[in-house]
């Protein structure tokens, strides 16, 4: 069979099953769209729509945000119940902080230096809104603890191909990013890779907690050594630091010993690997080296700075930036640097100043007080806090990711963990 007909045939085949899913079980799709976003390589696997784009538009993890919020959408057209909830959801702290921060970054259009990519930020950032909104109102209590399953289970089945790359430095995806022999599986970039490890390794930890027997905590904890190993192939500075952020932080907000055993069992497999994998050592000594030695970088975000003390209120407007980069603020920069900042923190205060922060602030602000609300409505239990605790982890763990790699508002498992976070209320 041809391979672009073959193409075609699974494009199809997507679509029904999406279609389906929306119509029959909606709320599976969220537990499927966050498993989808480690396949980035499945954008090789549907057709171009040239000559409109010599780039697939279609991955699985776009399909399924589309089909949450068409099936959200069909659902407040038939259930009022479901529109009862839409005005509920909407009148939460959290959801007037995102519109706030989707109204800055909609004002900015006027005044914004590159418009087209602007409105551009604005559609996608609106499109996320509504995939958040589908995830609150499609979301099941009794399935909260399916998305950290999935996640697990897919950064599980990842460890293979993690190992294969590392010792053969053969890429699954040739055309995903070279980095040396870092490992990056079906991800574009090893960053990128290593920070979905810990987001499975978090959900194991959440889900060894819930599971009693003996067999499964060893199961799980067996799977955590293979994902700690898989971090280690990925060479990922910035994965490591997140990882030991995230392992501090889930020990302050759950101090129990069934959380203290495996995460201690954790530190030391991970001190063995990295006594005997000298590679993983010298990577990990130039964490402080990292500011120097990336002078690219460097001039990245002495350029994002500049851009905020010029415009310290409104900054240059969503999406500004590279466009200021390469014409106002070029001096910063050389030819064939990369032109994208990879700070979020820098590109929300270049972009959009003081407003644009103030807004991100407050996101952060809504989503302790939910963590909050939730500790208090499980006063004999964690049934409900420590799946938002995970999620609250989550949320963090791709916010300091994304501090080196960038992808904070634009990753989808930012908004299916906000929204889950709400349906637990």
């Amino acid at each position: 069979m041809d391979l672009t007909l073959l193409k075609w045939v699974f494009l199809r085949v997507c679509l029904g099953i999406a279609v389906y899913l929306g119509l029959k079980k909606p709320s599976l799709l969220i537990s499927l769209l966050v498993g989808a976003v480690a396949l980035e390589i499945s954008v090789t696997w549907f057709p171009l729509l040239e000559p409109l784009n010599s780039q697939s538009v279609f991955s699985l993890a776009r399909i399924l945000t589309c089909a949450i919020i068409l099936a959200a959408l069909w659902r407040l057209g038939v259930e009022q119940e479901k529109r009862q909830k839409l005005k509920g959801i909407l009148s939460l702290f959290l959801s007037r902080a995102l519109l706030i921060y989707l109204a800055v970054g909609t004002f900015s259009l006027l005044y914004s230096v590159g418009r087209g990519q602007t409105i551009l930020q604005v559609v996608r950032l609106l499109t996320f809104f509504l995939l958040y909104l589908g995830v609150c109102l499609l979301a099941e209590r009794q399935h909260a603890l399916l998305p950290f399953q999935v996640v697990h289970w897919v950064g599980v089945a990842l460890v293979p191909l993690a190992l294969y790359e590392g010792m053969t430095s053969q890429r699954i995806w040739h055309l995903a990013v070279m980095v040396g022999h870092r490992a990056n599986a079906t991800f574009v970039d090893p960053n990128i890779f290593a920070r979905y490890l810990v987001l499975a390794m978090v959900a194991n930890l959440i889900l060894q907690y819930f599971n009693q027997a003996v067999w499964k905590r060893c199961l799980y904890f067996g799977a955590l050594c293979g994902l700690l190993g898989a971090l280690a192939i990925t060479l990922s500075r910035s994965g490591v630091v997140t990882l030991v952020i995230v392992l501090v932080l889930l020990l302050l907000l759950v101090p129990r010993q069934r959380m203290f055993q495996p995460i201690g069992l954790m530190v030391l497999i991970g001190a063995g690997i990295v006594a005997k994998w000298p590679i993983v050592w010298q990577r990990l000594l130039t964490i402080q080296d990292e500011l120097g030695a990336l002078s690219e970088r460097k001039n990245l975000w002495r350029a994002s700075w500049s851009m905020f003390t010029n415009h310290p209120i409104l900054g240059v407007g969503l999406g500004g930036f590279q466009k200021m980069f390469i014409t106002t603020y070029s001096s910063f920069g050389k030819s064939g640097q990369v032109t994208l900042s990879h700070t979020t923190l820098l590109t929300i205060a270049a972009e959009l100043g003081i407003l644009g922060l103030t807004a991100l602030a407050l996101i952060w602000l809504a989503l302790i007080r939910t963590l909050r609300s939730l500790r208090s409505l499980d006063k004999n239990g964690f049934e409900r806090y420590l799946p938002g605790v995970g999620y609250f982890l989550w949320i963090l763990t791709i916010f300091i990711s994304s501090q080196s790699e960038a992808r904070f508002f634009e990753d989808p498992v930012l908004w299916v963990s906000m929204g889950m976070m709400l349906s637990l209320l």
